[in-house]
């Protein structure tokens, strides 16, 4: 009778003593960090997250239609031809002059928005190619009759999106907007795993879905290719 009593006696020591021993095992296998850190991780992830709210959104959304852009064609317009003449200050056979130059390259400006640096100067003409986003523009300017032909590309609210997804002749302002906003959203993304680091169970899962999407990414880049 002593050695039954002793049996159940004995059976929940056994029994508290594994779940010491596994919850032992699951602390040792957790990644220590500061709480200090954690707390500057998160408030770095919240506030950069909040800063690229509308221009991860803004990509987002050109993704798309960068991606269709079969959608958009009906939106493209045609060519739009114009000439104005030159103004009186202007008239002179003199183009080689600098002081010439500068006054044409100022009233340009001034009416187009364009810079007469990456012009073509010859004898009785100049042309002048400028690119902005979604626009497409020819300036000819016959010295001859005084007067400046403008051929004029746009291809409609769509184009100037998606050019400025991809800062296609968007400026040096909107590069440094991109630059930036790369940095940061590399530091959104870094911030928000090491605030998973702590968590064993979160970790794990995110790193197997994290495989997961990247390589079948990789494979179907892959298999397109071949």
């Amino acid at each position: 009778m002593k050695s039954l009593k002793a049996l159940p006696e004995d059976a929940p020591q056994l029994v508290i003593h594994d779940k010491v021993t596994k919850t032992t095992r699951i602390k040792a296998k957790k990644i220590r960090v500061s709480r200090g850190s954690l707390s500057i991780a998160r408030t770095i992830h919240i506030y950069v997250s909040m800063a690229l709210l509308i221009l991860m959104l803004f990509f987002a959304v050109t993704g798309i239609t960068l991606n269709h852009p079969e959608w958009f064609d009906s939106n493209q317009e045609g060519a739009q031809y114009s000439e104005v003449p030159l103004p009186d200050y202007l008239i002179t056979s003199q183009s080689n002059e600098e002081q010439w130059r500068a006054a044409l390259g100022h009233w340009m400006k001034s009416q187009w928005s364009v810079d007469m640096t990456q012009a073509q100067f010859s004898e009785d003409e100049i042309s002048l190619v400028h690119k902005a986003p979604g626009t497409y523009q020819v300036f000819t300017l016959d010295l001859l009759d005084n007067r400046v032909f403008v051929e004029s590309h746009h291809y409609g609210a769509i184009a100037v999106l998606n050019d400025l997804h991809k800062g296609r002749n968007a400026g040096l302002a909107w590069q440094w907007i991109l630059d930036i906003s790369s940095m940061l959203i590399i530091l959104f993304s870094m911030s928000g795993a090491y605030l998973l680091l702590p968590q064993t169970r979160k970790l794990k899962k995110s790193l197997f879905y994290m495989v997961i999407v990247s390589s079948s990414c990789g494979l179907v880049y892959v298999t397109q290719v071949l």
